[in-house]
């Protein structure tokens, strides 16, 4: 083992003291697919909000060395691509 160990992750649990014990199965399973798909787009707002954020800094060394083809339309692509993204993470940790 090196220095330094990798932060475990616990996996996503509902606690069951926050279900009514007079649900069924079926309406555990729905609330846990429920709770499991917030988290999920919880994560994708995450993303979206630093992807908004740091997909800027690479416009500038991206069309200064010319590492590829300069075109409007690369150029037009990033722009709606950072416009989504700052629509998708502009509620991120609201």
């Amino acid at each position: 083992m090196g220095i330094y160990q990798w932060p475990t992750v616990p996996p996503l649990v509902v606690p069951q003291m926050s279900l009514p014990p007079s649900l069924s199965p079926i309406s555990r399973l729905l609330y846990s697919l429920s709770a499991a798909a917030s988290q999920l787009r919880a994560s994708a707002r995450g993303v979206a909000f630093w992807t908004a954020i740091a997909l800027p800094f690479g416009y500038l060394p991206l069309f200064t060395f010319e590492t590829v083809p300069v075109s409007i339309e690369l150029f037009v692509l990033l722009l709606v691509v950072n416009v989504v993204a700052l629509i998708i993470g502009h509620s991120h940790h609201r």
